[in-house]
């Protein structure tokens, strides 16, 4: 668990952060969206002592970050950065493994390893494990950085900007594999964006900042249909995705039937957007079947729909 208390950044009389008080939990993947410039990139530089706090402390799992072995710390911590960041005179497996090697492994096991991870995320591993970067895409380098962040198997992985660099199709390739190894690892992720919609797409919950001030944390539900103030409902405005019809809905995978009577009747999509969450759910009846669907999933599908 991260527990910001009462964190404060200052450079002189220029307020970075002012009062920051949030709790992240094991397995979530926690997006921190605002603005370029708010502070959000500079909040999470504090989870691994890129940037120490002026006011207030970090802690992670009990224990005040600052009091943690800086080495230990970032050895079992993934980063990924904006550009992939690999090292070009590296093979991409070598690349992957580099913490592994830090922390004293042995080759053949970094070697496993790594063609392991290269299948995981979508690579062929024997084709691409003895590469060099530059002869790969941006799209593929992102991946391998996807990869070496999870090598160690940390319980926390840092992304930073990390899909705004590449094209709208990559993007969402790479969102979509994100969100496939978060299901399949449970590692916590924290993850910067100032993109309202992938903030939406990926977040099991959302933290709003604004000016060195976090405005609202919720479920993407919550930051959509009950903003804190005019500010978080202005700056998702424009995000609101297209809704599509109850034919494409329940064409999905997403959407499955149940045996569960009196839920509410709906006629279209847009009912479903606004009823109750129930245990995660969003339930509803449509000519006379019953329904349900997770709302990260409602909202992952109604993303598909906005591309």
């Amino acid at each position: 668990m991260i527990e910001y208390r009462d964190i404060g950044m200052a450079y002189g009389d220029n307020v970075i952060l002012e009062k920051i008080n949030l709790t992240i939990a094991d397995g979530e993947l926690f997006v921190l969206v605002g603005p370029s410039g708010s502070g959000k990139t500079t909040l999470l530089r504090m989870i691994n002592r890129l940037t120490e706090p002026s006011q207030g402390d970090l802690y992670l799992d009990g224990k005040r970050v600052k009091d943690h072995d800086l080495r230990q710390l970032r050895l079992h911590m993934g980063y990924v950065l904006q550009t992939s960041s690999l090292f070009p005179n590296l093979t991409i497996g070598d690349n992957i493994t580099i913490q592994l090697e830090e922390a004293g492994v042995k080759k053949a096991e970094r070697r496993k390893r790594a063609l392991e991870l290269l299948e995981q995320v979508g690579m062929e591993a024997e084709k691409y494990i003895s590469r060099l970067p530059h002869e790969l895409s941006g799209g593929q380098q992102q991946r391998v950085a996807i990869a070496r962040a999870m090598a160690s198997q940390p319980k926390l992985i840092l992304m930073d900007e990390s899909f705004s660099a590449l094209d709208p199709v990559l993007r969402r390739q790479q969102q979509e594999l994100l969100l496939k190894l978060h299901q399949q690892s449970k590692t916590t992720v924290v993850f910067v964006t100032h993109d309202m919609q992938e903030a939406l797409r990926l977040g099991d919950r959302i933290g709003v900042i604004k000016d060195g001030h976090l405005r609202q944390v919720g479920t993407p539900s919550e930051i959509l249909q009950k903003p804190a103030d005019q500010f978080v409902a202005d700056f998702f405005k424009s995000a609101r995705p297209r809704l599509g019809t109850m034919a494409e809905l329940l064409a999905s995978p997403y959407t499955k039937k149940t045996k569960e009577k009196n839920s509410q009747s709906v006629n279209k999509v847009e009912e479903i957007a606004v009823l109750p969450e129930i245990a995660g759910y969003l339930k509803f009846a449509y000519q006379g079947e019953n329904y349900q669907i997770t709302t990260s999933d409602f909202l992952h599908y109604l993303g598909k729909l906005g591309d």
